[in-house]
């Protein structure tokens, strides 16, 4: 039993390696939290026709096939008309908008 007492208690780190560790650590637990909304950043753009569900003063709401609401500022369409909207998938923001082509 000494032996595993004096073993541990002799564990020695110099504060160079224990700094290390720790911003490995911390490096490895950002990308765990982060990972998803990095590799979306990688995911290509999809383009899509939904329509204007809420229009409230100048700015609408459209749905697209994911279900994700989708907000447009200084919105210029009015509830029930097609919109083709560009963004990707699993993200809120609209990258880009036009009226649908009939």
């Amino acid at each position: 039993m000494a032996f595993l007492v004096n073993r541990t208690m002799s564990f020695t780190s110099s504060p160079a390696r224990l700094a290390i560790i720790f911003i490995i650590a911390g490096v490895v637990i950002v990308f765990a939290i982060f990972g998803t909304s990095a590799r979306s950043m990688f995911v290509s753009s999809t383009t899509e026709e939904g329509t204007v569900e809420i229009k409230q003063a100048d700015e609408c709401i459209v749905q697209a096939s994911d279900e994700i609401p989708r907000k447009i500022t200084n919105c210029p369409y009015e509830q029930g008309e097609k919109v083709s909207i560009t963004y990707k998938p699993g993200q809120p923001n609209i990258e880009s908008h036009r009226p649908a082509q009939s």
